[in-house]
């Protein structure tokens, strides 16, 4: 049901659609026949480095460098030095690359024009990788096709250039460099040497290594005899304190199997203890805890328990395991304090020379280290030699840009495709707006959600002459006189227990088609052989006179309320058989005070007696207040409300009017209903069928100007 009625949404709203598809879609061509023409090429270069050069290089055990000239993974940092500002700045002096008003072009509009840009086909440059190559893609775009081909190869050449002057900055600026720091090392490495040699005279030293080796080696062996001691001390300490929280933890009433093993008063007195226990819990079977049998043995277990807990104090003070644990753990402390006494000893001895090694440590130390760097600093020295003679730029120009023959945008057919897309887009999206904020009732659904009385049929929009807008001339058959007929027989339906004879027609306000309405239910009453009154009460706008062209309004209601006529001398013959009608008559100064009076309530019951049906035409509810005053008087009264023009609120506001005024009409009537916008088209297509296409020709469902009726 959500799709249907999305469905009718839109075809209710399909001309909003329908102009939106249009504006975007001619848009979309004159946008494209205005713009300039943009033109598009581009040229290739290829980021690599030779086989030849990577292949000496290796063989010179120059792999390293050999693999960074190599390396293509610095392809981004290519696109960015080839995007970098003087790169374009030189591109857009050396093309006086000039935006509309004369000025050059910044780097930043060079690479990114904008939308404004993009539309007025600016200069403009991208540099990308050609997806899974090493190639790179200097496009260019203008609005004349050599300028196009100018940019893409003066970036090319510009970029090149740049790349060769920095890779060999690179390489004369590291030889000198190294040149520099190669002086300063060979230096520091003589004045080593000088004072390595000053150091050995002046300390009279023969073989100060072999005697520093040996030295470390017997404080290595006291050092790792050291530590495993202490390992083992560590050890013992964790058994005796394990042993002792082992002790710790047995009591009287929990003692282990190594202790009762162990110690045989131990064992005596815990089977002394079970006795006892076993023998109270026997003598409780038949005595109190009271008594003197129990108190006795209450004694025994006291002292039994105190007993064992002296026996396993005695036990735990005199245990070999721990006694044996403490004995081992006296030997290695002892043992402990040997060791450290060898190690100071050890060290005491070489007390006189740790300024002779340090000092000849320092001395072998800054040579080694200076001999270090000059070595590396002379190996990095030839390979930047050879690589800075071997250098060449790793960016070639594979493939020259073209001038190109055709511009690649604007493309018609494309805008064309995308402002189709918008204007759908647009034009649904708006359809949806204004339906969402459409309140107005347009279904019989509508009605029925807001007021729970009977719906006595839909009207659909209808045109019959320019004129009149009555169906006394269509056929009985044609689906008009159809849907009177209907409405007619639902009338009768709706009052067997109470023939409805008086009717009165109002709606909420005006031109929702009430007085169409009234005049053709009054003629579908006429062709049913009934007597039929029309009477006009809308004293303010009557408009039932207009129907007929016999009819005319000089003598009407008001003379026979005010006394100047009679009923028979107001009442005027239509075209229609049985059909009469009492028009409203000149217009009074106090359309109210005649509404409210008692003639006039008298006069539609004298009528209702004298014809078969009266029909009453009564002016909008919600504007004035006479139809609710006609209401009580009536037998039933008929609501008329236009769809697609009155609101839920103003159906709802009339609502709570009659229900204040305790008033239930006999139905409501929807009109001026669109069949085909409002879901109903499957009606439209079964009266044209079954009624022919002479019988529905009036029937004008996409004519909202046109209606049901005029007031």
């Amino acid at each position: 049901m959500e799709l249907l009625t999305l469905y009718t949404a839109m075809l209710r709203r399909k001309w909003i659609i329908v102009q939106a598809l249009v504006v975007f879609s001619v848009g979309a061509v004159l946008l494209s026949l205005v713009l300039p023409k943009n033109f598009r090429t581009a040229s290739r270069v290829l980021v690599s480095t030779s086989t030849s050069e990577l292949s000496i290089l290796n063989e010179m055990d120059l792999g390293e460098i050999a693999s960074s000239l190599g390396d293509s993974d610095d392809i981004q940092n290519k696109i960015t030095l080839a995007t970098t500002r003087p790169v374009l700045d030189e591109v857009i002096w050396l093309l006086q690359l000039r935006d509309s008003d004369g000025r050059l072009l910044t780097a930043e509009e060079l690479l990114v024009p904008g939308t404004f840009g993009e539309l007025q086909a600016n200069p403009n440059l991208s540099v990308t990788q050609q997806s899974g190559t090493d190639l790179l893609y200097f496009e260019a775009r203008a609005n004349d096709p050599e300028l196009a081909r100018l940019i893409s190869d003066t970036a090319v050449e510009v970029s090149v250039r740049r790349a060769q002057l920095r890779a060999r900055q690179d390489t004369t600026n590291a030889r000198i460099f190294i040149e520099e720091q190669l002086a300063v090392v060979r230096g520091e490495f003589d004045q080593a040497l000088a004072d390595i040699a000053e150091a050995q005279a002046v300390e009279e030293v023969i073989d100060l290594e072999n005697e520093l080796k040996a030295a470390i080696s017997r404080l290595s062996e006291l050092m790792l005899a050291y530590e495993q001691n202490a390992a083992q001390i560590q050890e013992v300490r964790a058994r005796l304190t394990l042993q002792r929280s082992f002790q710790g933890k047995e009591s009287s009433t929990q003692v282990s199997a190594i202790t009762l093993q162990a110690n045989r008063t131990v064992s005596q007195l815990q089977e002394r203890m079970s006795e006892l226990r076993l023998q109270r819990a026997t003598e409780l079977n038949d005595k109190t805890p009271q008594h003197p049998v129990i108190a006795d043995i209450d004694r025994l277990i006291a002292a039994t328990e105190a007993d064992l807990s002296e026996a396993m104090r005695v036990q735990h003070e005199l245990d070999p395991s721990v006694q044996a644990l403490e004995s081992q753990l006296a030997g290695l402390v002892k043992k402990g304090a040997e060791i450290d006494q060898s190690i100071q000893k050890t060290t005491e001895q070489f007390s006189e020379y740790p300024d002779k090694m340090r000092r000849m440590s320092q001395l072998r130390m800054a040579a080694d280290a200076a001999e270090t760097v000059f070595k590396s600093l002379q190996e990095q020295n030839y390979q930047v030699g050879v690589a800075d003679a071997m250098l060449v730029s790793d960016m070639q120009l594979v493939e020259a840009a073209l001038a190109p023959e055709r511009h690649y945008s604007p493309k018609i057919v494309v805008n064309l495709a995308i402002g189709i897309f918008c204007g759908l887009v647009f034009g649904f999206g708006l359809a949806l707006l204004l339906e969402y904020v459409d309140d107005t009732v347009r279904t019989p659904d509508d009605l029925s959600a807001i007021w729970d009385i009977p719906k006595l049929g839909m009207v659909p929009r209808f045109k019959l002459t320019a004129e009149r807008r009555v169906i006394d001339e269509l056929a009985t058959t044609h689906p008009i006189a159809e849907v009177y007929r209907t409405i007619r027989n639902g009338l009768m339906f709706a009052s067997l227990d109470k023939p409805l004879r008086l009717i009165a027609v109002s709606s909420a306000v005006p031109s929702e088609g009430k007085s169409t309405f009234a005049v053709n239910l009054a003629i579908s009453f006429a062709r049913d052989g009934k007597r039929v009154l029309i009477v006009d009460c809308d004293l303010r706008r009557p408009a039932q006179h207009r129907h007929f062209q016999t009819i005319s309004n000089h003598l009407g209601l008001t003379d026979v309320l005010t006394g100047k006529a009679t009923v028979e001398q107001a009442e005027q013959r239509t075209t229609v058989d049985g059909l009469t009608m009492l028009t409203s008559g000149p217009t009074p100064s106090d359309p109210a005070r005649l509404v409210e009076s008692l003639r006039l309530r008298q006069l539609l019951l004298d009528l209702r007696k004298a014809y078969d049906i009266v029909i009453v035409d009564t002016p909008p509810c919600m504007v004035v207040n006479d139809s609710i005053v006609i209401g009580r008087v009536v037998d039933g009264m008929i609501l008329v409300v236009e769809s697609a023009n009155t609101s839920r609120k103003l159906v709802a506001d009339m609502k709570s009017r009659f229900e204040v005024a305790g008033l239930e009409p006999t139905g409501l009537v929807l009109n001026k209903l669109d069949f085909v916008s409002s879901g109903y088209g499957y009606y439209y297509k079964a009266y044209r069928r079954y009624g022919g296409e002479e019988g529905t020709q009036d029937i004008t469902p996409a004519a909202p100007a046109e209606g049901g009726g005029a007031a």
